[in-house]
């Protein structure tokens, strides 16, 4: 029996065959690089880097691990560097050392610069209109609240009749003050706008460390009589009294993050958005003790929170 002969191919039709092949490749190659159905909030395909900044005490700590790991959870490429102040780390955003840090609108715009009030919404206004001269973009205000509080034993609250700020003014060149070390230059804390608000004229001013243990436990031994704390991220021992800002000094200083321009996509708009939705003075207060106080480690406290509220 013979068997079937090959069939022959002439070059049209060997041609045709080869368009119909390239025609069904690139349909195929098209359907998998069809963007995502969930729109333009997804995830970059290719990881965008992204450097993120660490101010230097461990509220702040962690507000940018709270950020850099639910960006790194949407496939952004995302690394540290710790820096210092806001005058640090501003700076290093500016000129492209990072990416990206946790911040406190009303502690960023007194720096640019600007009034701050109590009026979050107008103080998150005031911070974007700043910024945007520097290529900076600036979140929505999360939920959690942490500003400066100066805090005084209440056993020296007892002996000198404090309950309030402006209580100080009289027997201030009687005391001794401590906190951080920016603290005679900035204006939320002994600086020009404090001068006019209480006038405080302290005998020392001691240069400890920002809301930390030095300056908790100097005021633990006495080395201090009034000490600055930060309201939400410090550790408050119950012998401390917080005098009430009675004129109004410290803004609306809830939690945000800031970024460069260079960088900004919907997706970590949606990844930052995500995050102040769910961060109140509660859960923020809660994780900086754990840092603080129990000496637990950052990002851990930031992944346990993320993990626990969907985030990640």
């Amino acid at each position: 029996m013979r068997r079937n002969p090959r069939p022959r191919f002439t070059g049209l039709a060997l041609g045709a065959m080869l368009v119909a092949l390239t025609i069904v490749l690139a349909a195929c190659g098209s359907s998998s690089s069809k963007p995502s159905s969930t729109g333009s909030t997804t995830a970059p395909t290719a990881k965008t880097k992204i450097v993120v900044g660490q101010k230097d005490f461990a509220g702040a700590v962690l507000l940018s691990q709270l950020y850099g790991q639910a960006l790194a959870a949407k496939n952004f490429d995302v690394s540290y560097k710790n820096l210092g102040p806001t005058e640090v780390t501003y700076k290093a955003l500016k000129d492209g050392s990072i990416d990206l840090y946790g911040e406190y609108q009303g502690t960023l715009l007194t720096y640019l610069g600007g009034t701050p009030s109590g009026d979050a919404a107008q103080v998150n206004a005031d911070v974007q209109a700043k910024v945007a001269a520097d290529k900076v973009k600036a979140s929505s205000a999360s939920k959690a609240l942490d500003v400066n509080g100066f805090y005084v034993t209440k056993d020296t609250a007892t002996k000198y009749h404090l309950s309030k700020l402006s209580d100080l003014t009289a027997v201030a060149p009687q005391l001794v003050f401590g906190g951080p070390p920016e603290c005679e230059t900035r204006p939320l804390c002994l600086g020009s706008t404090e001068k006019q608000l209480y006038n405080l004229k302290f005998k020392t001013v001691k240069k400890l460390d920002a809301g930390g243990p030095i300056t908790t436990k100097a005021l633990q031994e006495g080395s201090i009589d009034v000490g600055l704390l930060f309201t939400g991220s410090s550790v408050i021992d119950p012998s401390f009294q917080l005098l009430t800002d009675d004129k109004g000094l410290q803004p609306a200083d809830d939690a945000i993050a800031v970024w460069r321009t260079a960088v900004e996509s919907p997706a970590l708009d949606a990844v930052i958005d995500a995050v102040n939705a769910k961060l109140d003075t509660a859960a923020y207060n809660e994780m900086a003790l754990k840092i603080f106080n129990d000496k637990e480690d950052p990002p851990a406290v930031a992944r346990t929170w993320l993990s626990d509220n969907g985030l990640t």
